[in-house]
């Protein structure tokens, strides 16, 4: 049976419901704009009933007969407070923005929300006082189950089996790009979401709700926060700087600008190959805020983004193999790397609430790109086998020499690339227990790729020519949705979210049909705990990097990649030693069809659009948060995954997939010393199993290798100075100073291989790894 049947069928399936009682309606609005709040918490005080409003702040809350009712609000954002109200059958509660809040310098996750329509609620966590290398925001992201990054370097996750492109990003309702022609983590420059604006951060590793796009991962939904008050911050380190201001020039109106500016050359240098690295990456964003009237708001961003990467490279020295058979991999290089890449995004979004029941938003949004790389390098190498005779006088020196020869690589590569989309997206509350939403979205896509490049190899004066390609491509793509959901609060206990999308894409002329379910069963009588089923279908199209082949041909006729979603929850929020905790856990299974193969080189991804497959991905995700110090979040997360693919062109029945990464844990957790406070340290810890791997161009020996384990431990440690008055012009927050230890144990961590064969046509895979120990000094200055 087809998929979409199976969902459908499943939409029809009677839920059992609690009966009739009796309900307090009413509504959580912002003060400041009578905008309502989702996902605020109602709880009727010394009893066991809450709930939590809907997207446009609405909630039902059952309550017992009584002539009066004493309530209890609380948000993340906003100030918490107890009310004292009637038997009134429909209520309007304001909130008050909690500036506080809002400085708070704790890294900190969400404890006391549970998941809703398939997205985790996270407090905006601030990185800038934890150990990672260039204060990424998704550095902390892949601490979180299911989600996994084996490049320190990068800012690409995979998530439960999928690839970098198969996760969706939305800032302020506008979805976001990577780089196209990036080929290594160390080239990646910065990415798109810069920590110092977040203010709201809700994330889905699957089974999210019909009104969001179709990738097949995963969906990272951000907002940029507004604040009342002038306030910012200063950040300085041996790896760059960022620095980001907050201000208001009226009541009305809210202004974030952010800079931050990278320069790793000083880690680069901890590489195995030895030479000039000339990083440079710069990234400036403006948002800003407008408020018409209470029922009108303008939000308008904007993000110029420069990356410069450029390394001339001088040597490299590599030992692999085992204790008793070590082999030695020397090069010497002449030339010269280079890649720039300039980006821009930016766009609107124009809301306004036309009654108290029905709200519209508005999104235009546009991307461009312009990248190049430059590459005329060629490096000599000899590979030999190492003396491993204590005894011996030339112990750990070349003995034997397996091979000699060089390698000559060319690239004169540009594209150019253009995105524009327009989003509507309506709700409307058409009864207090029925949200309806619906919208429309049309995108174009347009991309020029110029391609120049070849490669050989001299060995034992004979050369061998591996690839060229001289190949210039044209691709403009059009792709239209449109989308209904409805979302049912059947009791106080449970929901029911139903919707459907319907797609078409120019570039495969298909038409699909993408239906979603969530069921949602809050448990336990304190209603601690929450079981959440979810069922969807998401459809990829593919877009110019999954069309190009190895040799940069376009296949035409490659239809969109599905997944089938199935995904149970379970969330239970505790308290132990009287503090909050928070277990979570996962099992899911997706089902893959129509699936475009790939191989991963470092953070490249080399699409075969010339053979079709399909596959599987099944797992379990385990996370348990909570203030194991006081106030202080922290966290372990453990996956269990695996996920194999069947290619029809190679006969080899189900075979695993790149991303099939069996086991991964990882730890955040933060401390204090005790009779001071002010100086912490954190730790992130992240552990994988080996990824498989194998030789290129070969379809028949596709991984069927596997990698060693990752393993990497980053401490840092800081200490706050509170501020006072700056010669009389300027409030000094805090400052503070912070040491990172970046990979504490010194692991030589493998990204990817190097193919070299010897005098005997045996093939040797050579290991590339990431950077090393390294020292980070930096300070922080908050106003």
């Amino acid at each position: 049976m087809r998929p979409i049947f199976i969902l459908i069928l499943t939409l029809s399936i009677p839920i059992l419901t609690y009966g009739q009682s009796q309900h307090l309606n009413g509504r959580v609005v912002d003060a400041r704009n009578n905008e309502g709040i989702a996902s605020a918490s109602i709880e009727l005080i010394n009893s066991e009933f809450n709930t939590q409003t809907d997207s446009l702040g609405f909630f039902t809350l059952k309550v017992p007969n009584s002539s009066e009712y004493s309530l209890r609000i609380s948000h993340v954002s906003f100030i918490n407070q107890s009310i004292n109200i009637d038997s009134e059958d429909s209520i309007v509660i304001q909130m008050e923005v909690d500036n506080l809040l809002l400085q708070q310098v704790d890294v900190s996750g969400q404890t006391n929300n549970l998941p809703r329509n398939g997205l985790q609620k996270i407090e905006p966590l601030s990185i800038n006082e934890t150990a990672t290398p260039f204060n990424e925001f998704n550095q902390l992201l892949t601490t979180l189950p299911g989600v996994v990054s084996n490049n320190e370097l990068s800012s690409s996750y995979a998530v439960r089996g999928g690839n970098f492109d198969e996760n969706l990003v939305y800032v302020n309702g506008m979805e976001i790009y990577r780089p196209f022609l990036v080929r290594a983590g160390q080239q990646e420059g910065l990415s798109f979401i810069n920590p110092d604006l977040v203010g709201n951060v809700e994330f889905s590793a699957g089974g999210w709700e019909a009104k969001y796009g179709d990738k097949l991962s995963s969906n990272l939904l951000i907002d940029y926060k507004q604040t009342e008050e002038t306030e910012g911050n200063i950040n300085l380190g041996l790896l760059g700087a960022s620095g980001y201001v907050s201000t208001q020039f009226n009541e009305n109106d809210n202004l974030l600008l952010g800079l931050r500016y990278k320069n790793a050359k000083y880690l680069f240098n901890t590489f195995e190959t030895a030479g000039e690295y000339l990083p440079r990456f710069l990234d400036f964003q403006a948002f800003y805020n407008y408020r018409f009237s209470d029922k009108t708001t303008l939000d308008l961003l904007a993000v110029i983004a420069q990356n410069d990467y450029r390394i001339e490279p001088a040597s490299r020295e590599t030992d692999f193999g085992s204790f008793q058979q070590k082999l030695r991999f020397f090069v010497a290089y002449e030339g010269a790397e280079s890649l720039s890449y300039s980006s821009f995004q930016g766009g609107a979004r124009l809301r306004h609430l036309f009654t108290d029941n029905f709200r519209t938003s508005v999104i235009l949004s546009a991307f461009s790109t312009s990248e190049y790389e430059y590459i005329n390098t060629e490096g000599f190498y000899r590979l030999c086998d190492v003396d491993r005779d204590f005894s011996s006088d030339t112990f750990d020196e070349c003995i034997s020499l397996r091979g000699i020869g060089a390698n000559y690589n060319y690239a004169r590569n540009f594209l150019y690339a253009q995105v524009a989309q327009a989003i509507i997206r309506n709700d409307w509350q058409i009864q207090k227990e029925h949200l309806l939403a619906f919208g429309v979205e049309y995108k174009r896509q347009f991309v020029n790729d110029y391609l120049d490049e070849f490669e050989f190899r001299d060995s034992a004066d004979f050369a061998h020519v591996n690839r060229v390609v001289k190949q210039e491509n044209n691709l403009v793509a059009d792709f239209a949705n449109v989308y209904v959901q409805h979302e049912w609060e059947i009791t106080s206990r449970q929901s029911l979210n139903s919707g459907l999308r319907l797609n078409y894409g120019s570039n495969t002329g298909e038409w699909l049909v993408s239906p979603r379910v969530q069921y949602q069963l809050i448990l336990h009588p304190d209603k601690s705990g929450q079981f959440n089923f979810s069922m969807g279908l998401y459809r990829q199209y593919p877009f110019y990097r999954e069309l190009r082949d190895f040799f940069g041909n376009i296949t035409p006729d490659v239809r969109a990649q599905s997944a089938l979603h199935f995904v149970g929850t379970y969330s239970k929020n505790l308290k132990i030693w009287e503090r909050p905790f928070q277990i979570n856990s996962a099992v899911y299974y997706k089902y893959l069809y129509n699936i475009i193969p790939f191989d991963v080189d470092n953070i490249r991804l080399r699409y075969r659009p010339e053979l079709s497959a399909d596959g599987y991905a099944y797992g379990a995700d385990f996370r348990f948060s909570g203030n194991f110090i006081p106030d202080m979040e922290s966290w372990f997360s453990l996956g269990f995954l695996s996920t194999k693919e069947n290619v029809d062109e190679d006969s080899r029945g189900y075979i695993r997939r790149p991303t099939d990464q069996r086991v991964t844990a990882s730890v955040f957790f933060q401390d204090n010393f005790i009779n001071d406070p002010t100086l912490k340290v954190n730790l992130k810890l992240q552990i994988g199993s080996g990824l498989p791997f194998g030789p290129p161009n070969s379809l028949d020996s596709r991984n069927i290798f596997t990698g060693e384990w990752y393993r990497r431990m980053d401490v840092g440690f800081s200490k706050q100075f509170m501020g006072g008055k700056l010669k009389d012009l300027q409030y000094i927050d805090s400052f503070w100073l912070g040491l990172d230890v970046l990979n504490v144990l010194g692991v030589s961590n493998t990204i990817s291989y190097s193919w070299i064969e010897d005098v005997n046509a045996q093939t040797f895979a050579v290991p590339n790894s990431l950077s090393a120990r390294f020292l980070n000094l930096k300070g922080i200055v908050k106003f």
